[in-house]
């Protein structure tokens, strides 16, 4: 599952652009990424201890650190109201730029790849784990080109055929 890549687009994006078989391929990964979440988390708890740092490792065995980082981040959208959550995990969630995906009748597409049978307080638990990971390894999944850094640098200088360079400074 680590070779198929994240498809950052919405539903509607893909059936405009022809690119349904990536989106689907995508969805199919994050779903089965979410089961893995789900069966290492519930293996990795007992006696009231969470191993988080050994349930990441066996998700990441199957799929990419970015994979993951997504679907726990997605999970945690769908599950902003709950108070068990850590604000600094909501909030990252909310900075992974990955598009909500409506449907017809107003649910966002992505519930169901998240992470549904974990406690949200082992969810939160493994969110911790994920965005170590992550700064650990300096990986942030799907980071989008800040727009303001964009505008604040120079633009390129270009010498137009015409003009001379001045040997001598006046």
């Amino acid at each position: 599952m680590n070779k198929i890549p994240i498809y950052d687009k919405t539903a509607a994006y893909a059936k405009e652009n022809n690119e349904l078989e990536a989106y689907r391929a995508s969805r199919k990964a994050n779903a089965e990424c979410s089961m893995a979440i789900s069966e290492a988390a519930n293996s990795n708890y007992s006696d009231n201890t969470f191993n988080s740092a050994a349930a990441l490792k066996k998700v990441a065995a199957e799929f990419s650190l970015e994979r993951i980082a997504v679907v726990v981040a997605v999970s945690i959208r769908d599950k902003d109201h709950d108070g068990r959550l850590s604000k600094e995990n909501k909030a990252w969630a909310k900075s992974v730029p990955f598009p909500k995906d409506m449907d017809d009748w107003g649910r966002d597409r992505n519930s169901l790849c998240a992470v549904q049978d974990v406690h949200p307080g082992i969810l939160n638990i493994f969110a911790d784990a994920v965005r170590k990971e992550l700064e650990q390894t300096k990986t942030i999944p799907l980071k989008k080109p800040s727009l303001v850094e964009k505008l604040s640098r120079p633009l390129p200088h270009k010498e137009t055929k015409d003009a001379k360079p001045n040997d001598k400074e006046r």
